[in-house]
């Protein structure tokens, strides 16, 4: 099939689907759309009503007058005489195409990229209000600052995608000319007393809608409220990119995997199954896969470490001197290849606190967090260090400000369990349950928040509610000892647990 079609003043892009008149797409459904595509791809016959309805419809019983409404609306875009109606026989295409034209080479496809790229397009300003427009035009700019700091995506300059604005080219072209896989776009208009931002998630090449959200601002408050908003877009847009980005990689073929289609592959596992055995062990083996492809992907590095000595910490993996000694080279070799990235300074400085080397870890946290204050996995990491270090009000509200900061965070399972955990050596037992129940919610296969609602049961007195929550723990990790619960929640814990051992078994 040609890339296009041209007649009279129009162009048909099949596989932009979209139909251009003087250059501008015309506002066309997708089931006229599909019907004028069959109609011109066999002008050279006239087409009987019940070939156009399999054709254009297949598989369905649909009415011929359905049919009719849609030659008409084409009519009313391509002219009367475009479509020419045989009496007793059906509709043939009339218009003359004309020759085709050479193009200009076509940039590399953004599927040719390793890294996905996206781009925040300039958002369509529904008001004459210039408040408003000054609204929108910072809301795009503080979008793409936060979305730069994305882990495996390449965002394109606000400077490029500003060329577009107030131009009608079909998303596909533009998609092209910048080079992208995703596209961000939307609007902003005045609603009641308020404003109202519309955005969608489209990724380029199919015109698919992945996600699709609005935010309210109070007018008055618009400018004070911006930076709010954009933050509230990030915490929804992040993990519906990565998903997307995830989907594409899995329809590739394995071989043609690099280094960043792993590492989105370690994210998704742990999204997919949770802070299990089995999640993090494909985390870290599809990091380890990273790694060798690109012995310098310093992010990849940093991950691996915070994910093995997280797994150590929690009993998953044996704790030996060649796995710390394993963690501290990834650390090490992630911050020697990238220090000036706050992600992977976030990682590694939060493995080093792990590993017990917290004067170190925390200066590699704090330097994370001046590179990017909007870093929550250093927040929560930061506070997570200070609680250990006997600063337990102080490390609990650093880590609180780091899961406010991003609430939909694909790590809250893991994070509200070791908040939950802090909380309870502080006797902030309801606190703590608030936490473990949050937890657990956030990740349903996670076994150790389930462990800290055992514990918050027990303090309160509540032995049956205390068992049928270890149950649940055994539940979800069958090979569970009380040297686990020790290990995770403290000898404390654990014999106070150990009289309801059996009970929950």
């Amino acid at each position: 099939m040609p890339a296009s079609y041209r007649f009279d003043r129009f162009e048909l892009r099949p596989s932009e689907r979209v139909l251009l008149v003087d250059g501008a797409p015309a506002a066309l459904g997708s089931r006229a759309f599909d019907l004028l595509l069959c109609l011109v791809t066999q002008r050279d016959r006239v087409l009987s009503k019940g070939e156009v309805l399999e054709q254009v419809w297949p598989g369905q019983v649909v009415e011929e007058n359905n049919l009719s409404v849609h030659v008409s609306a084409l009519r009313k875009i391509l002219g009367a005489g475009a479509i020419t109606t045989v009496s007793g026989r059906g509709y043939r295409f009339t218009l003359d195409l004309l020759p085709e034209t050479a193009s200009e080479p076509a940039p590399p496809a953004a599927d040719s990229l390793e890294r996905p790229t996206i781009a925040v397009m300039p958002l369509s300003v529904l008001s004459d209000d210039p408040r408003i427009a000054f609204f929108a035009q910072g809301l795009v700019e503080d979008v793409t600052a936060l979305l730069a700091r994305v882990p495996g995506f390449i965002l394109i300059a606000h400077a490029s995608s500003f060329v577009f604005r107030g131009h009608q080219a079909p998303l596909q072209d533009v998609a092209r000319q910048l080079g992208v896989r995703f596209v961000v776009q939307g609007s902003v208009r005045p609603k009641a007393d308020a404003l109202r931002v519309s955005l969608q998630l489209i990724e380029a090449a199919s015109a698919r809608i992945l996600w699709s959200a609005q935010f309210d601002s109070q007018a008055g408050e618009a400018v004070d409220a911006q930076e709010t908003i954009a933050r509230g877009i990030i915490s929804e847009l992040e993990p519906e990119l990565t998903r997307a980005e995830i989907a594409h990689i899995r329809r590739q073929r394995p071989e043609n995997l690099g280094a960043w289609a792993h590492y989105h592959e370690a994210v998704g596992a742990l999204a997919a199954k949770g802070w299990s055995a089995d999640g993090m062990a494909t985390a870290r083996a599809e990091l380890q896969r990273s790694t060798t492809l690109d012995p310098s992907f310093g992010l990849s590095h940093s991950h691996y470490a915070l994910l093995t000595i997280l797994a150590s910490n929690i009993g998953m993996v044996p704790d030996t001197p060649d796995l710390r000694a394993d963690v501290l080279a990834s650390a090490n070799s992630a911050i020697t290849l990238d220090d000036g990235n706050s992600e992977v300074l976030g990682y590694a400085g939060c493995a080093l606190c792990d590993l017990g080397h917290y004067k170190r870890g925390i200066d590699t946290l704090q330097h994370a967090l001046e590179l990017n204050p909007s870093n929550a996995q250093a927040h929560v990491a930061m506070g997570a260090a200070l609680a250990m270090n006997r600063k337990l009000d102080e490390g609990i509200e650093r880590m609180r400000y780091g899961m406010k900061i991003s609430p939909r965070d694909r790590r809250l399972g893991f994070w509200g369990w070791l908040l939950g955990r802090f909380l309870l050596r502080a006797e902030r037992v309801d606190e703590a349950m608030v936490e473990a129940r949050l937890s657990c919610r956030a990740d349903p296969r996670f076994h150790l928040p389930h462990v800290l609602q055992a514990a918050t049961f027990e303090r309160l007195g509540a032995t049956s509610d205390a068992v049928t929550a270890l149950s649940a723990a055994r539940q979800r990790r069958s090979q569970m000892s009380l040297d686990e619960v020790t290990l995770t929640h403290g000898r404390r814990i654990s014999e106070r647990l150990a009289p309801l051992w059996e009970r929950a078994g």
